[in-house]
């Protein structure tokens, strides 16, 4: 079987190496020619925008009394508004520019450098243009009013598409100077700087990617890569089912279909690393089956298998998609519920989680209750073990007093009394006990 995939994987690879060489050649031909249009598409669009935005500073530049707002904004394309305070009043041809909140930064500049300043006005997505100068003008270039017909007409030509992005800050310029595919389309991304650190504009050109591998009669070689492909997948799809197969044997109990107790582990410590990082809380969850021994004794251990696997689906049932279910070792199960961080999410929690458990019957017309114990990270321990350890001895107090939950300082007596007085191992013991129990078969039957 080793010799048959090693064959097929040596195969596939030799046929589509040498089929996709005459390929990617031609392809490579059409890519270049893709990025010389992409390429002149940007440069035609920052010669518009240069020449827009220099054309908007005179304007503004030699506004005077009487100036007509309305003539300022007829001088471009587009939904262009234009403002005037002079002697006789304010007067505006479109937006009252003189309320933006962009308009009082871009004046204070015009005064500071004694002409116009330029600043960009994010809330509308345009360009704001202010001179004061005897009199105050602005004037507010949306995006679409960057370019002029002549550069549209270029940009069609080349089979383009141009979209601009206004920053407050400055970009480097020659952002992406080799152009990138995205979304089945070639792009090139540069920025024009705004005069007077005003910010810039961020110009994004883009052209279909149509640089094919099946031009000028590749039907022939897409058969002989469809035939590399089918043996590599037949090499590669043998090796990923025993991989899968090791994988799911690693980290999944085989009675039950939940995490084990090794992928638990490693769960929950990255669980418990990130709840450090960003300050939240976790709640660990120790739950044992009250009256499993005597199920296993009357009705046999097949049956109490049944039982566990049945109880597995409903634990999994009675809490959310981001929660951790595992079996712990025998009839023990653990969970770990992030984000909660009180005693009031451990009590909803634990309630449901016991309803669902003790909702008759569970197999057949038996019906089995838990006792849980809850811990909570940091208040109940700093590690996997400390919330084990409090969570179990929170768990024993649940079991001995009859209620369905204990979070794990809630049962008012003292971890070293509780083991005094009942007799109680430990934790520690407990957990090397459920290791020997599941190492033997795996299965609920063998407490």
């Amino acid at each position: 079987m080793r010799l048959i995939r090693l064959g097929a994987l040596v195969g596939s690879v030799v046929l589509l190496v040498a089929t996709s060489v005459s390929m990617f050649d031609k392809r490579a031909e059409m890519r270049n020619e893709q990025d010389l249009r992409v390429t002149a598409a940007v440069l035609a669009a920052e010669q518009s925008i240069e020449s827009t935005v220099v054309r908007a500073i005179a304007v503004v530049e030699i506004a005077d009394d009487g100036t007509d707002p309305a003539d300022l904004a007829r001088s471009f394309d587009g939904e262009v508004s234009a403002c005037i305070a002079d002697a006789e009043g304010d007067r505006c041809a479109g937006a009252d520019l003189f309320a933006m909140p962009a308009f009082g930064t871009a004046a204070a500049a015009s005064v500071q450098r004694g002409g116009p300043a330029l600043t960009v006005d994010e809330s509308t997505g345009s360009l704001l243009v202010v001179a004061r100068n005897g009199v105050t003008a602005a004037l507010r270039l949306p995006v679409a009013a960057l370019l002029d017909e002549r550069a549209m007409s270029t940009i069609t030509d080349y089979g383009a598409v141009v979209d601009f992005q206004l920053r407050p800050t400055l970009s480097a310029r020659g952002q992406s100077m080799v152009p990138t595919s995205d979304a089945g389309r070639r792009v090139l991304v540069d920025a024009v700087a705004i005069p007077g650190d005003g910010g810039s504009i961020v110009v994004t050109a883009s052209v279909d990617d149509d640089a094919s591998l099946l031009a000028d009669g590749g039907g022939m070689s897409v058969l002989l890569l469809a035939l590399g492909a089918v043996l590599l997948a037949l090499a590669g799809w043998t090796f990923l089912l025993d991989r899968r197969m090791l994988e799911r044997r690693a980290t999944t109990d085989e009675l039950t279909g939940l995490v084990n107790r090794r992928e638990f582990e490693r769960i929950s410590e990255e669980s418990l690393l990130a709840a450090d990082r960003f300050d939240t809380g976790v709640c660990l969850m120790l739950i044992d089956l009250n009256g499993f021994k005597q199920i296993n004794d009357t009705l046999g251990h097949q049956f109490g298998d049944l039982v566990l696997q049945a109880a597995a689906e409903r634990l999994r049932s009675a809490v959310r998609d981001t929660d951790v279910v595992g079996r712990w070792g025998g009839d023990e199960f653990v969970i770990l519920l992030p984000g909660i961080e009180d005693g009031t999410g451990v009590r909803a929690s634990a309630e449901r989680i016991g309803q669902r458990l003790a909702a008759p019957p569970i197999v057949g017309d038996v019906g089995v209750t838990a006792a849980i114990g809850a811990a909570l990270f940091p208040r109940h321990g700093g590690t996997l073990d400390g919330l084990i350890s409090a969570a179990d001895v929170a768990m024993y107090s649940a079991k001995t007093t009859g209620v369905t939950y204990r979070l794990a300082d809630a049962h008012g007596t003292e971890p070293d009394e509780i083991r005094a007085r009942s007799g109680y191992v430990g934790p520690d013991r407990r957990r090397h006990s459920n290791a020997a129990d599941r190492s033997d078969a795996d299965t609920a039957s063998r407490r």
